[in-house]
């Protein structure tokens, strides 16, 4: 949030009405977070407006640096999920993926329908390096969440194939 705000501050000397778009994309993710914070599931949908405001604040930083794909299934928007897990991937992948790399890279975030389950994957350029000190939190909390929500129905995995870290959230549709 702080960095958004930093980032605003200087883009407001070069575009204001971009600086306001961004101010108002802020203040509709505090919301968000706010509002969202004990409820157990929203639409998919809402989360994805929430990961596109966090996207649009983080290009203020990145700039050409960071690339975003969505290939999300219609049929996938609908369906419940647990408040910001998505924002959270796509938050680690910018974190400790793109912002690593000199070139910066690329987060592609997936859903779709397989059999029972909605299978949600977030895609980034990067290598999966753990680092000293590092608690992984945020992983921790999603697997703890899913746990709670859909017992042992419910999966998170994080690996590194081919110089992409892929996390993917598997949830039971019934």
């Amino acid at each position: 949030m702080f960095n958004s705000l930093n980032n605003i501050r200087g883009l407001m000397l070069e575009d204001v009405e971009k600086s306001r778009d961004m101010l108002t994309k802020l203040s509709e993710m505090l919301r968000y977070s706010l509002t969202k914070n004990n409820v157990n599931a929203i639409n998919l949908e809402e989360e994805l407006e929430m990961v596109e405001n966090y996207i649009a604040l983080s290009k203020i930083q990145f700039e050409d640096r960071l690339q975003f794909l969505k290939v999300v299934q219609d049929e996938t928007l609908e369906i419940k999920i647990p408040p910001m897990i998505i924002q959270l991937l796509v938050e680690n992948a910018t974190k400790h993926g793109i912002s690593k790399l000199k070139a910066g890279g690329t987060i592609k975030l997936v859903t779709f329908i397989e059999g029972q389950n909605l299978i949600i994957s977030v895609i980034n350029t990067g290598s999966l390096q753990i680092a000293e000190g590092f608690t992984q939190l945020g992983l921790q909390n999603i697997k703890q969440r899913l746990r709670l929500l859909y017992g042992n129905q419910a999966n998170f995995n994080i690996e590194e194939i081919n110089d992409e870290v892929i996390a993917t959230i598997n949830i039971p549709l019934s």
